[in-house]
């Protein structure tokens, strides 16, 4: 076998909906290495088929570093992939990233393996020719528990803003600088989400609350993985570290739109969660 033949996985979603944890897990799978956020996005070409087409050579070269040395560059911390890039809030309420680019270490996989690389913004926006040239997965989770992430961490969609997205999907750039609040903007930005997930076959969208509650299952099935070790994993929907009282205008404003999500989240799973989020864990 080609040493650089086996399976591609892009993983994509929601920004905060779970995927660094999706990468953690099938990259703890037998035969599997996950790669979270390893790419410079932004120097992608702006030409889709070249952008396309530089993510393929990433895999392959990724793919010979990790047979050649068992290295390959990830966002990381501590020389692994963790479930969550930040830590839990310092004193003055912020959320401080605990990752940094670098490279990731393993035992070189044996030749066929599967390699999952994970981007969100980039990858949803290349979507669909992405899915026609990998296998794609996205991850969603239940939107007002994304907003409330959003709201506590220092990222671009604090203010409703996805710059990888955006440089790739000129109507989406235009309709958030229509927005007249990062309120809107941050509800419009989930809606064009949700409607870049709805192109893939609803098999390759897993939810984030389907993955928890089954231990990882949920994922590990729909992606065809065996787990190296069990977990038992908990839901953080309801996190008291989501500020929801921040802006009960936008929280009111997401709960009634009928976005792109009720897909997969009906609006009386909304208007649950808003009621429940800030309870203890």
């Amino acid at each position: 076998m080609d040493v650089l033949s086996g399976r591609n996985i892009a993983l994509t979603g929601l920004p905060r909906g779970g995927t660094t944890l999706a990468c953690q897990l099938l990259g703890g799978c037998i035969d599997t290495v996950g790669l979270f956020e390893p790419m410079d996005v932004m120097s992608l070409p702006v030409d889709r088929a070249a952008a396309i087409a530089q993510v393929a050579s990433f895999f392959s070269s990724s793919r010979e570093s990790l047979q050649a040395s068992g290295r390959a560059r990830s966002k990381q911390a501590h020389g692994r992939v963790p479930d969550n890039p930040f830590a839990a809030p310092d004193a003055d309420g912020r959320r401080r990233q605990i990752v940094e680019p670098g490279w990731i270490e393993v035992s070189p996989p044996r030749a066929g393996f599967a390699l999952v690389v994970k981007h969100n913004a980039a990858f949803a926006a290349l979507l669909p020719e992405l899915a026609q040239r990998f296998e794609t997965v996205a991850i969603v989770r239940n939107p007002v528990a994304a907003l409330g992430s959003w709201w506590s961490v220092d990222l671009p969609v604090s203010q409703g803003r996805a710059p990888a997205a955006e440089r790739f999907d000129a109507s989406l750039r235009s309709r958030l600088d229509a927005c007249t609040s990062p309120g809107r903007r941050q509800i419009a930005l989930l809606d064009w989400f949700f409607s870049a997930f709805a192109t893939l076959p609803p098999s390759r969208v897993i939810r984030y609350e389907d993955i928890v509650a089954s231990d990882g299952r949920a994922l590990f099935d729909r992606v065809g993985r065996t787990p190296s070790t069990a977990r038992t994993l908990q839901s953080r929907n309801a996190s008291r570290v989501y500020p929801l009282d921040r802006d009960s205008g936008t929280l009111d404003a997401l709960v009634a739109y009928d976005g792109a999500w009720r897909r997969w989240y009906p609006q009386d799973a909304l208007a649950t969660l808003a009621a429940r989020s800030g309870a203890p864990e």
